[in-house]
């Protein structure tokens, strides 16, 4: 029988290997945004970019990829928060630790962007204090007054991330005081900080065999002790992935197992926020409610849906308590229609009538969400956002996504993965909507929303970014779903971005510092004029307008140093058959594409040119190594990269100072993760000690071939040549996150790094003389 982590890859994936490196026709047009829809843009770009990773991240079939790697944060962050203890117990500022001295010296300095705020997923009002507190979908905790707006993260080190689209926080007051819990997948566990989010403690109780994700976390009251976590695990008696309910009697702190309950995609658990404290459960159809003490599930109804439930459900519950009367909803999210079902009780669960269809499936199990004190509202999104006000006979658009890009301030980003209904001091509702491009509020039933994430929130997702390599050394980035981005006044710091064009890009290469290439889910994209914050430099090249198939979802590329304006697109093929690469080059006017004969017998996962031009090399999907030397033919070249198909090699560097020296890297689950070969890639040998087993996303090198970096799942790390191992750069100094992208600077003497959730950072290395802890004096 397949291990439960294998059955889990297959269901996450759940796509055919044909459909992960299928292209798609996308129209483009100016002025932005370029594309159709905009990040997760229904069920089809959501799950090729699902599939995508899944497959990136190779490992044999005895090897859960994300389990292993939240074993290993939750080791490191709990020797990072005892450290972090005994040094904030010591008076040290936690901006003295940004200076890194070891092996290599130097410190971290933020560079944002400050204003191009990424995904949250959780939001909490703490009404007397008037203060936000906002989990990020990279994991961190953020806070400010809701007055100033003064957004800070109390500690980079804790990241509770989410296996999927949803995040769980809960925060609970009275007499004992206020505490957050925060639900995380990886690491594992309900984390709680008693101190506003300085420090954090795991719980106990809840580490039964094969988690996967969370589906839910709710308390029966702010102000009492039960606390309830809903997490899939795998089910051995049925041999399937099914919700695991735990309970908590001590806000919190240890679980105990209740047992399974329901199908992971039609269970979800509600406690209203005020006036209650009752829980409920609601399974398939069928409503409970969960007894405080014992934990026992009593049945009050049975909802007559009139459709099947298909297993390809989010199911959502929500309501709240009108003069008394407790009254509830129930989403059904129906991919099969492209519409979420909806149920109202207005008497507590007992008789249920349906309501008019949300024209939207929801984006995540906590993309619908009610009025607390209002039955006739409630609020449901996926791509964009909808509310009623007569209790969901009928429902209005917020405004569609486009809007965004003439009005970020009173428009609501794509996407909406939250909804969260608070009240103020004053007792009246405030709506919190997470997006994509972060937070909004409401005072007005969703009427008109405000963008609360236009400064400060700095939770940018990055797939990578360029530097200009002259003054004043522009700042270029790919984000996730915010586009591509340019700082154009760098002022060495966090800084403000200007979002050129909405989408997601990634792959930011340039030969002559002038032209910068990149790609898009649909599109490779060039850019003539680096300096302007307009789209009046920008050319694309159209998948499907071309007949190009079989692309990864961000295809790699590499720019030829001979002739800047040409690059080297990896397929996928123009012809319909076989995988191959795209020889693709701008003429200052047009593009001209055409095929490269040779077929790699399998989609390549990474390309590059030598420093001088001369030679290519690439690796295919099934990790074999290839070479061309000038106008010869490509041949296979592999010896002692991985032969069991378990190595996805993300990355190839060739070493500028090393005659016929290059570098592999790729994903390590399941063997080393980054080779080298002395050879020009005839034969290649690990160097991996000190490397955590993960996925290393990408290499960097300084021009005088002494530094090495690696940014990877599990955080920043520099090869030490002495020692011939890897070394930990990131310590207390750096946010705990992915990071996909390293781009080393000379002139700045700086790698920098592009997390997948808290921003661009760069490591200065440290001359002679003294490290300053801002990166200058």
């Amino acid at each position: 029988m397949s291990s439960p982590f294998t059955l889990r890859t297959l269901i996450g994936a759940s796509l055919l290997y044909a459909t992960l490196l299928s292209g798609c026709a996308q129209s483009v047009r100016t002025p932005a945004p370029l594309e159709d829809q905009p990040g997760e843009r229904g069920e089809d770009f959501k799950q090729r970019r699902l599939a995508w990773i899944e497959h990136m991240h190779r490992a044999s079939p005895d090897v859960d990829w994300r389990a292993q790697d939240a074993a290993f944060i939750a080791r490191r962050f709990a020797e990072r928060e005892a450290e972090r203890e005994v040094r904030l117990a010591a008076g040290e500022s936690p901006l003295d630790w940004r200076v890194i001295k070891a092996n290599v010296s130097g410190n971290w300095v933020e560079r944002g962007s400050r204003n191009q705020a990424g995904r949250v997923t959780a939001t909490a009002l703490d009404a007397a204090n008037n203060r936000l507190t906002v989990l990020s979908h990279g994991g961190n905790v953020w806070r400010a007054n809701r007055s100033a707006l003064d957004w800070s993260s109390p500690n980079d080190g804790a990241r509770f991330g989410p296996s999927g689209n949803a995040g769980f926080m809960e925060r609970l007051a009275g007499v004992s005081g206020e505490r957050l819990l925060a639900a995380s997948d990886s690491p594992l566990g309900v984390y709680r900080s008693d101190n506003g989010g300085v420090t954090w403690s795991v719980n106990s109780g809840s580490s039964i065999a094969n988690p996967w994700y969370t589906m839910g976390l709710v308390s029966r009251d702010e102000t009492q002790s039960e606390v309830y976590l809903l997490r899939v695990h795998f089910d051995s008696v049925t041999s399937n992935w099914r919700p695991h309910l735990f309970a908590s009697v001590d806000r919190g702190t240890t679980f105990t197992s209740v047992g399974f309950v329901g199908q992971r995609h039609s269970t979800a658990i509600f406690s209203p926020r005020y006036d209650s404290s009752l829980v409920y459960l609601l399974d398939g159809n069928q409503l409970y409610t969960v007894t405080s003490g014992t934990h026992a599930r009593v049945l009050v109804s049975t909802i007559s849906l009139g459709f099947s439930l298909s297993g390809n459900e989010q199911t959502v519950l929500s309501g709240g308590v009108q003069s008394g009367q407790t009254f509830l909803y129930a989403f059904y999210s129906r991919p099969d229609t492209g519409t979420t079902a909806v149920f109202r009780s207005l008497d507590g669960g007992l008789t249920w009538t349906a309501r008019s269809p949300v024209p939207t499936t929801l984006m995540t199990l906590n993309s619908a969400e009610s009025s607390g004190n209002d039955a006739n509202r409630a609020y449901a999104g996926g791509v964009d956002l909808y509310r009623t006000a007569d209790g969901g006979s009928n429902w209005t658009l917020v405004n569609s996504w486009v809007d965004y890009y003439g009005s970020p301030a009173s428009k609501l980003h794509a996407d909406i993965p939250n909804i969260d209904v608070w009240r103020n001091a004053q007792g009246n509702e405030r709506v919190y909507i997470a997006t994509d491009g972060g937070l909004y509020e409401s005072s007005d039933h969703a009427a008109t929303v405000q963008n609360l994430n236009l400064s400060g929130m700095n939770v940018s997702q990055y797939y990578g970014s360029y530097t200009r390599r002259t003054a004043p050394y522009l700042l270029l980035a790919g984000a996730q779903d915010q586009g591509y981005q340019k700082a154009l006044s760098p002022s060495g710091g966090a800084e403000n971005f200007v979002q050129t064009i909405s989408g997601d890009y990634g792959h930011l290469e340039s030969e002559d510092d002038q032209r910068l290439w990149m790609v898009y889910p649909g599109f490779a994209m060039l850019d003539n004029s680096l300096s302007s914050g307009t789209q009046s430099g920008l050319n694309t090249w159209d998948f499907g307008a071309n007949n190009f198939t079989g692309w990864f979802f961000i295809p790699p590329l590499a720019v030829d140093p001979l002739n800047p304006g040409r690059i080297l697109l990896a397929g996928g093929s123009m012809s319909g058959s076989g995988q191959h690469l795209i020889d693709l080059s701008f003429n200052g006017s047009s593009f001209l594409a055409s095929e490269v004969s040779f077929d790699f017998g399998a989609a390549v996962t990474a390309v590059a040119f030598s420093p001088d031009g001369g030679t290519r090399y690439a690796i295919n999907d099934n990790g074999a190594f290839f070479r061309q030397v000038g106008a010869g033919a490509w041949s296979q070249r592999t010896t002692g990269l991985p032969d069991n198909h378990f190595f996805f090699g993300n990355r190839i560097l060739a070493d500028g100072v090393r005659a016929n020296t290059l570098y592999v890297a790729g994903s390590g689950y399941s063997g080393p993760g980054v080779f080298v070969s002395t050879n020009n890639g005839d034969s290649f040998s690990p160097i991996s000690n000190g490397l955590p087993s993960t996925m290393v996303f990408d290499l960097a090198m300084s021009a005088d071939g002494e530094h090495l970096f690696a940014a990877t799942q599990l955080g920043p790390y520099y090869y030490n040549r002495d020692t011939n191992s890897w070394q930990d750069i990131g310590q207390l100094g750096a946010p705990e996150q992915e990071y996909w992208d390293v781009d080393f600077v000379d002139a700045q003497n700086t790698a920098r790094f592009s997390t997948y959730g808290r921003g661009i950072w760069d490591f200065v290395l440290a001359s002679p003389a003294v490290i300053f802890r801002n990166g200058f004096e």
